[in-house]
């Protein structure tokens, strides 16, 4: 039985898109146009990622149905995964060679300036003028780090030289064609080159709304959407999670999602007064309950969509704030939305409309979690795990989190940072990716970050007073600060990580709910 068409919505990291295509998982169809744009594009793209401006989505096309590549390199990978890339080619390519510096796309940073260019005989002269390639490279950037003199003016090239390395985790809106017909996927490319439409994060749903409730979102959702991301922090918040916070609004009582380009405008608008209000509410859940005044550490804006929803539809003498937190923390801790987040979404969003929603939310939970614990593995990943990050927070956070070197409160503050407890520049190079793992961070103040230095960690951590060490969930066996030990050190952190975590669940949450 053949399934029938849909569309997909979702985000790329950049550094997965340039993965993905030098991978061969994301591919050039045979209709694809070659490669036009002009090499002096490519400081104006990276320059736009750099500043957080929005670009254009992806159009990808998945099907069982045979096409041809145009490009045989990268050689493409025949899967069900692969993806034809319909629309968008121009920016996946240039990123891709920005990443090696290849193909004449050599493309340059002056921190000082803040400025991008292609590299040219004047600025290889020049040693302001830093490669992005290198940049992007964690052993070159890393060599480039330790030539820092530890003064202020260092401290300023850093801070944009991470701004610049975290263009690979900006996350570029993504459409998928699943399912579609061949001749779908080229009627698609070709109406979109030849008329100039260009889909946006807000994809196809954003343009039916607008088509139906003219200056709905130029007059209200991109003003609104504009203050909670600029203004308060909110950045992982986009249209389409609004959009299905309002759709639940409109419609409380529905079984299924009704799009809201299908409700009458009254309807919208009156939702959306509700939404905005309950957006607000949510934020300020967030804030008071975990202390975060950003979505730095909290990953995915899909996080906050019930949160929405039970602040618009439950009076707030009636809901209770602190199973609302911790949930969140379990459903981060458990990767809710990190996989099919469309259908978990919907799931969720089902359970706010029960009588005891948080209840409902923590049974999805336990379809992948039966015990809603966290274990010493659930700290074990990588740093680039926000999940885990997440997580590493909270139980920090029950601890009252204090700065190392103050010893004032890591909480409600916009510069705080991440430190390496044992300093990586300290182990061996070959092993050296181990020292970023979440159970080596610790959270700290910005502006100390670099007083602590490079002092090995028997000798800075003896300095702390032990309340602090605590309030951080640091082993306090001073046997452990020592490099050699660092397997038993991070060992030991993770159980006390997750002892910290269950603690503040358990404060959270009633017993029958865990």
């Amino acid at each position: 039985m053949a399934t029938e068409p849909r569309l997909e919505h979702q985000t790329f990291k950049v550094k997965q898109l340039i993965e993905d295509y030098r991978g061969g998982r994301i591919v050039i169809p045979e209709f694809q146009r070659e490669y036009v744009w002009a090499r002096s594009k490519a400081p104006r793209l990276i320059d736009s990622l750099y500043r957080g401006f929005p670009i254009s989505s992806l159009l990808l096309w998945q099907s069982t149905e045979e096409a041809r590549a145009r490009r045989r390199d990268p050689r493409p990978v025949r899967s069900a995964l692969m993806n034809w890339l319909i629309d968008g080619q121009q920016r996946v390519i240039t990123l891709s060679r920005t990443m090696n510096g290849d193909e004449n796309i050599d493309v340059v940073f002056h921190p000082e300036q803040e400025e991008f260019r292609l590299a040219n005989a004047a600025t290889r002269k020049d040693p302001n003028w830093i490669r992005v390639a290198d940049l992007w490279d964690d052993d070159l950037y890393r060599q480039l780090r330790r030539n820092l003199d530890g003064s202020r003016q260092a401290d300023r090239r850093e801070a944009r030289f991470e701004a610049l390395r975290r263009i690979l985790d900006y996350e570029i809106p993504v459409v998928r064609m699943v399912d579609h017909s061949f001749d779908d996927a080229v009627k698609a490319f070709t109406r979109i080159n030849t008329l100039g439409v260009r889909l946006k994060k807000e994809d196809i749903e954003s343009a039916q709304v607008a088509a139906r409730h003219s200056g709905f979102i130029a007059d209200e959702v991109t003003p609104f959407l504009n203050q909670i991301r600029h203004q308060q922090g909110f950045k992982r918040l986009n249209v389409m999670h609004l959009f299905r916070a309002c759709a639940f609004v409109a419609t409380p009582d529905g079984r299924n999602r009704t799009p809201l380009h299908e409700l009458e405008r009254r309807e919208v608008l009156a939702a959306w007064k509700a939404t905005e209000k309950a957006t607000e509410q949510a934020i300020g859940l967030i804030r008071s309950e975990l202390g975060l005044v950003n979505m730095d550490i909290l990953w995915s804006g899909s996080l906050v969509v019930p949160l929405i929803a039970v602040c618009a539809t439950m009076p707030a003498r009636q809901r209770n704030a602190n199973e609302l937190a911790g949930w969140l923390a379990l459903a981060a801790l458990c990767h809710r939305y990190s996989g099919s987040s469309e259908t978990a979404l919907d799931q969720d969003l089902r359970a706010c409309r029960s009588a005891d929603p948080v209840g409902a939310l923590l049974t999805h939970l336990r379809t992948v979690r039966t015990l809603l614990i966290a274990e010493p593995k659930d700290f074990a990943g990588a740093l680039a795990d926000r999940s885990g990050l997440l997580a590493l927070y909270v139980a920090c956070m029950n601890r009252g989190v204090l700065d190392f070197y103050t010893g004032g409160k890591v909480l409600l503050q916009s510069n705080v940072d991440r430190h390496h407890i044992l300093p990586r520049a300290q182990f061996l190079e070959e092993v050296r990716s181990t020292a970023d793992s979440i159970a080596n961070m610790a959270f700290i103040a910005g502006d100390v970050n670099k007083s602590i230095g490079q002092a090995g960690p028997e000798v800075y951590l003896a300095k702390l007073n032990s309340r602090i060490l605590q309030s951080q969930c640091i082993p306090t066996d001073s046997a452990l600060w020592r490099i050699d030990q660092a397997e038993s050190f991070w060992q030991g952190r993770r159980e006390l990580l997750a002892e910290s975590f269950n603690e503040y669940i358990r404060k959270m949450l009633p017993k029958r709910h865990i």
